[in-house]
């Protein structure tokens, strides 16, 4: 199988390819991503400790796995994707941030330059910025076209909301969280701004 030179780019399009299951898993950040890497471990037959709250077990493992666009349209494996509602993802990330549970969660706040009292509108006033800019933004919140550029080369593009309908594989869906965000109230922002700001993952994956 081709193999990827790992350089920080590789590593910003967070493609993973599990060879044992015939796979290559685009994972977008704040889609399930630290569920996902700690399942398919799993089925490859490693252990996993699913109670780990942090969820950067299986994301350390995977570490060696990471490989490029181009060798995952050429290296034969079955290429796939989960995304998200823009909505929910948004949510997702603004709670991650605000309220960390962890060390993990908190360097990843202050790596993103988030400030603890922004409001969901204040943070959608600065992804609005940094994208204005020509910048594709911190990883959690880049837009899932950046991490999926060319849609009709994947094999599966898979809904999150849909996903126990729609799993194409022949080993089960997880049944377990890992990386949890807290919860809170709902959150009121502007909807009408982050439609717009992320235009083209609605347009694109059909939200």
């Amino acid at each position: 199988m081709l193999k990827s030179k790992l350089t920080k780019l590789t590593k910003r399009y967070n493609i993973l390819a599990f060879s044992q299951l015939n796979l290559n898993y685009w994972a977008i950040n704040k889609v399930a991503t630290s569920t996902m890497c700690n399942h398919l471990l799993i089925q490859t037959g490693a252990t996993i400790d699913t109670q780990n709250k942090s969820g950067q077990v299986g994301k350390r493992m995977t570490s060696t796995l990471h490989i490029d666009r181009e060798t995952a349209y050429t290296n034969g494996l079955i290429n796939f994707a989960i995304v998200r509602s823009p909505y929910a993802r948004f949510e997702s990330c603004y709670r991650h941030f605000k309220y960390p549970k962890n060390d993990i969660q908190y360097a990843g706040s202050h790596k993103a330059k988030f400030n603890p009292a922004w409001s969901p509108d204040d943070f959608l006033d600065h992804i609005e910025r940094v994208f204005d800019k020509g910048n594709v933004g911190n990883k959690h919140y880049s837009k899932q076209s950046w991490f999926i550029p060319d849609p009709e080369r994947l094999d599966h593009i898979i809904k999150l909301e849909s996903l126990a309908q729609d799993w194409p594989f022949d080993f089960p869906i997880p049944n377990f969280v890992s990386n949890s965000t807290s919860s809170s109230d709902n959150l009121q922002y502007n909807t009408d701004k982050l439609t717009h700001l992320y235009q083209e993952d609605f347009d694109t994956f059909g939200y």
